[in-house]
């Protein structure tokens, strides 16, 4: 953090273990009662701007004699610009490290969002990257003395910010991965010469156990919907709301589409045979092939008879066209949110557990019980991450190993049965073995 009160001694300390570096940096030295005090970035308030410079191993803050960023930075400039000036033999050129130690953490960061923009992320996706930069950049500079450059950020540097972070594992783990694939990319551009995170052992992540809604649970919420958008206790699936939640969660189920995709679903990619495309699938070697999932007749037939809402575009199931994806999903978890009440308050023994909690009830439930379902059907374990667009089977079997291993279970007692019948004698099933029943499978009727 930068203040008048720190005085030049502030950046004192600040310098580098490589020789034939150079940098001039703009930073606003805020005052005290400045209400952006705790970021040294920022352009515009009324705060006087500094220069820190950086020269060959040593380094010095002198003041821009400017409260104006854009005056800051254009004295910096012509500092830069004097540095160009001093020439180099093509011998002390070929004996510089290839690394350029001398980026500004800031500047790689803003060069690494763009690349993550480039490659067509998510907007989730780059939003939780920008976050996970702004707070490395926002922990370096509150240091004392600050860390501008990439280059200062070692492992042992690097090591104490991780032991600053709180939260789950999960959430740890995942921000360690980001870290990771942010300097990947410095590293790639040769701005680094090594990957400090990746040095950096990351703690695990919690594996969330995959609970996948059994058929009479399905059923109850289908049912629910019938019940959810009246105000009264009467039945009536017929009003826009309940049709269109109906569709959605089937949709979700027979699909295995992640929330937003089947929130933001094309009419387009619903083709006559009633198969849905999902995507367009890479094989090695040779041209890239459609992947389709195939729905139930009665499914596809309700998909294109959904009413449209008062802002929903002609050209989708569901969606205005506008609103983000995220918000769009928002919208939908409120729904479910009402739905699953509803369905708890109809079918309390299958929403509610012995100790009157309330049992996992989520979208992405939905998309679980597609996969498990499958699963225990027989489907291989590949075409079903196919189905999924997994990018690699270990993702599915990451996720639904527990699954596959009760399908395995349940052909070997079909096995066993088997020899009963010829007259074989067999070993008893380990307890190992024996640990996960499986759920129970009834279809729940609709009342009249």
């Amino acid at each position: 953090m930068l203040d008048v009160s720190q005085g030049d001694e502030s950046l004192r300390a600040h310098n580098l273990h490589e020789e034939n570096s150079k940098t001039v940096t703009v930073y606003s030295r805020h005052k005290p009662g400045c209400a952006n005090k705790g970021n040294p970035y920022w352009r515009r308030c009324r705060c006087t701007k500094y220069l820190y410079i950086y020269k060959n191993g040593a380094s010095r803050q002198i003041s821009a004699r400017t409260r104006s960023w854009e005056k800051a930075e254009q004295k910096a400039q012509k500092i830069r610009e004097s540095f160009e000036l001093v020439k180099q033999s093509p011998r002390e050129l070929r004996s510089q490290p290839p690394a350029q130690t001398g980026v500004e953490i800031r500047h790689a960061a803003e060069d690494f969002l763009k690349e993550i923009a480039r490659l067509n992320r998510e907007e989730a996706t780059r939003k939780k990257y920008k976050l996970t930069l702004d707070r490395l950049s926002n922990w370096c500079a509150a240091q004392t003395p600050p860390v501008f450059l990439l280059a200062e950020l070692d492992v042992p540097t690097l090591r104490r910010w991780i032991l600053s972070w709180t939260g789950a594992p999960t959430t740890r783990h995942n921000q360690h991965q980001r870290l990771i694939a942010f300097f990947y990319f410095c590293l790639g551009q040769g701005w680094i010469k090594e990957n400090p995170a990746k040095k950096i052992k990351n703690v695990p992540a919690d594996q969330d156990e995959t609970l996948p809604f059994t058929r009479e649970q399905f059923e109850a919420l289908l049912e629910a919907t019938f019940y959810y958008d009246g105000r009264g206790s009467e039945r009536n699936g017929a009003t826009t709301n309940s049709r269109r939640a109906r569709a959605y969660l089937k949709l979700l189920r027979w699909s295995g589409l992640r929330a937003g995709d089947a929130a933001c679903l094309p009419k387009s990619k619903l083709r006559d045979d009633d198969s849905l495309f999902l995507y367009q699938a890479k094989v090695k070697g040779k041209s890239s092939a459609p992947v389709y999932v195939l729905l139930p007749p009665d499914v596809a037939d309700e998909l294109r008879d959904v009413p449209p809402n008062s802002v929903t575009h002609p050209d989708y199931f569901f969606w205005s066209g506008r609103s983000k994806r995220k918000s769009e999903v928002s919208s939908w978890e409120r729904v479910f949110g009402k739905v699953v009440r509803k369905a708890q308050e109809k079918f309390p023994k299958l929403f509610i557990d012995a100790g009157g909690q309330a049992k996992p009830a989520h979208l992405h439930m939905l998309r679980d019980t597609f996969a498990v379902e499958y699963l225990l059907a027989g489907m291989p374990l590949e075409e079903v991450s196919r189905l999924l667009g997994h990018s690699s089977v270990v993702i599915t079997q990451k996720h639904y190993a527990p699954w596959v291993l009760q399908r395995q279970q349940r052909l070997a007692a079909s096995q066993r049965a088997a020899w009963a019948a010829m007259g074989m004698r067999a070993a008893p099933m380990s307890k190992e073995s024996d640990q996960r029943p499986a759920p129970k499978r009834t279809a729940l009727g609709h009342p009249s």
